[in-house]
Formats: C-alpha cells, sequence, structure tokens
C-alpha cells in the first residue's frame, strides 16, 4: 500500500541522539507516513533503539546492510524501496519541527513541483545553543519573489552553487529522482553536494517555503565535519562528480565560471579547516587541481577576481612559503571573500557577496 511521503534515515551510531530524532519522526502532525531505516552496521544501540521504536509503530521500515555503506549508497536503497509519492531524508541526529513534514507536503503538492525547500536552524551539540539567524539556512540568496511561484535553477543561476547543498531541508517527488537518476554517489563522504547539486540543475520547478522546519545539530564530536582529517580530500572527488553531472546533462560550457568560482573557494575554505598534519597534502592536490583547470586566457575575463587570486596564490607559491607566511593572515581577512575584503575591513566598505562582475 502506498504512502504519501517516505522519511528516510540512513544512520550509523547515533544512540545518543537517535531518540530525539525519532520521536519527531513518529509525532508528526503528518501521519500518512512510513519511516525507512537503513543501518549502516551501527556498533553501538542505534539498531536496537529503532527496532524499539518500530515494535510500537508499524511505520517502521528497518533495513540492515551487513557492512557500512556510508550515507550515500544507503540512502539510495531507501529510495528504491520507499513507498511514498515524496522523499523526505533526515539524519539520524537532527530532528524536526512536528508540522515539518505535512507543510513541505502541502507546498510541494500545492505548487506541483519535482522539490520543495524550506529554511532550518541550526542546534549546537556543545553549548545547546539554537542560532535562527544561521545565513546558510535562510535561502538569503533567493530572492523573496520566488516565494509565492515557482522556479527553477535559470532564475537563480548566478547563485545556484551557493543554495544549501544539504538533502534534509528538502522533500522530492520521488519520480522526478527515479526518472532523472538523481542518486547519491557510493563510498565518499560529503555526497549530499553532487546529490543535492544534480536535483536542482534537473528539476524543472521548484518551489520554496521560508519556514524553519529542520534542527541540524552541528560541533557533533564524531561527526565528519568535525573530523578534519583526509576525509576532507574527498572534496576533490565530489567537485570532479559535480563537474561531470554538469557535462552530461549539456551545462558544463554554460555553467563552468560559476562551478570555478564554487569549486575554488570551497576547496580553500576546507584547506583552512583541515588539520596542521594534513595541510601540506591538501595545499599540493589544491595547486595540482588549480592547474587542470581548463582555463583558458580569454575565462580570466568571466571569473571573479578572488578565484583567480585564489588559484594564482597556490599555483605560484609553495607551501613551506605560504603557510608560515600568508595562511594567517588570509584566514583572519577571510580571502575567500576576495581581495577587496581587505577594504571591508579597514575602511568598512561593502561588497555584496554574489554580485559577479
Amino acid at each position: 500500500m502506498n504512502v504519501k511521503v517516505s522519511v528516510i534515515l540512513a544512520v550509523y551510531n547515533v544512540e545518543k541522539y537517535i531518540r530525539k530524532t525519532l520521536d519527531s519522526v513518529i509525532n508528526q502532525t503528518f501521519s500518512d507516513i512510513e519511516i525507512i531505516v537503513v543501518d549502516n552496521k551501527s556498533t553501538d544501540k542505534t539498531l536496537n533503539i529503532i527496532e524499539e521504536y518500530a515494535s510500537k509503530d508499524e511505520r517502521f521500515v528497518i533495513y540492515k546492510n551487513t557492512s557500512n555503506l556510508k550515507q550515500g549508497l544507503a540512502r539510495n536503497f531507501g529510495v528504491q524501496m520507499a513507498r511514498g509519492e515524496y522523499i523526505f531524508f533526515l539524519d539520524g541526529d537532527d530532528y524536526l519541527d512536528l508540522s515539518a513534514i505535512e507543510k513541505l507536503y502541502k507546498k510541494i503538492t500545492e505548487t506541483d513541483t519535482d522539490i520543495t525547500i524550506c529554511t532550518w536552524n541550526q542546534f549546537d551539540d556543545l553549548t545547546g545553543i539554537i542560532d535562527r539567524n544561521h545565513i546558510y539556512a535562510k535561502l538569503k540568496q533567493i530572492p523573496t519573489e520566488f516565494d509565492n511561484k515557482t522556479f527553477n535553477w535559470r532564475d537563480i543561476k548566478y547563485s545556484v552553487f551557493w543554495q544549501t547543498s544539504v538533502p534534509w531541508d528538502k522533500i522530492y517527488k520521488r519520480d522526478f529522482l527515479i526518472n532523472k537518476n538523481v542518486k547519491f554517489p557510493g563510498g565518499i563522504y560529503f555526497e549530499d553536494n553532487v546529490f543535492v547539486y544534480d536535483a536542482l540543475f534537473k528539476a524543472d520547478k521548484i518551489s520554496i517555503l521560508r519556514e524553519d522546519l529542520v534542527y541540524y545539530r552541528c560541533n557533533r564530536k564524531n561527526a565528519v565535519t568535525n573530523t578534519r582529517n583526509k576525509t576532507f580530500f574527498d572534496y576533490f572527488k565530489i567537485f570532479n562528480l559535480i563537474g561531470d553531472n554538469l557535462k552530461k546533462i549539456g551545462l558544463y560550457e554554460e555553467m563552468k565560471y560559476y562551478y570555478w568560482d564554487y569549486k575554488v573557494i570551497t576547496l580553500y575554505w576546507w584547506f583552512m579547516k583541515v588539520r596542521l598534519p594534513y595541510k601540506r597534502e591538501f595545499f599540493n592536490k589544491m595547486k595540482y587541481d588549480f592547474n587542470h583547470l581548463e582555463m583558458r586566457e580569454q575565462d580570466k575575463e568571466f571569473v571573479r577576481n578572488r578565484t583567480l587570486f585564489l588559484i594564482s596564490r597556490f599555483t605560484k607559491m609553495p607551501f613551506f612559503i605560504y603557510y608560515p607566511f600568508f595562511f594567517f593572515f588570509d584566514k583572519i581577512f577571510r580571502i575567500e571573500k576576495g581581495i577587496k575584503n581587505y577594504a571591508v575591513i579597514f575602511f568598512s566598505t561593502y561588497e555584496k557577496w554574489f554580485e559577479y562582475k
């Protein structure tokens, strides 16, 4: 029997948080859901807790992987097994507003869109503080004119790569994901980026709901983004996959300047975050990657100055000079925002983050 919404949770060792997550799902004001849990061979009590909930709620469907497939393949499996008309992903350490599914379902069905995106809050696991003004979470780069009408990626072309790249602030038509072959890549970390941008570029219609419906837990001790080790090197693979997807759908030439900007600045951001023992190797991979962007001289006219500056910084400078003499200066003055950011610091001028030349 079909249901309206399949909520998919790919989980691994989240015993500390999973009860709050599951409570926020089973108590939704919208009850016509199935809860698909794909356990990635948890070694703690995560699966026991989930089975406890499932014994009291027939909407649960549990799949147990015999090895850790990482989130990407686990989520893909969940989509294949889902019976819902719509798909919603949730991580095992986050939680929902109790009206989240009802409001997202209402919006996506009323607008007949492939994707509906909502806003969210960031919950700090260390301090317990909820950040209700996090700029990344508030869809600031989608003009308010789209609040009451549908749009697609062309309407937000200049800022499409600066939208949230998480899958769990969105509800999707299942048929759209299946028919357009939108999947998570397997076997790597940070797979969300590939999935989300592929979905955004393939969606005919998108709608937004400016309501904070998800609580994202940050600063969790064992979260991948907190490891700051060699898992961060998967970002090089991620960007290659995003570029490959653009080529497959014939949009690479049209979007390459925005893609390069996103790639260069984001890689630099993670270079700042990676732990010191891995910085030199990460630096050298950036140097190699930037040298192979296939950027022609005439392309430079259309690429942001800050992007060109970072490319030059890394391709022309060895690590043993950059790190002791420039790294901390660049970090303090947020050089990834562009050379004009110095003026922002020293003269209190203002540069719009998303304004292209």
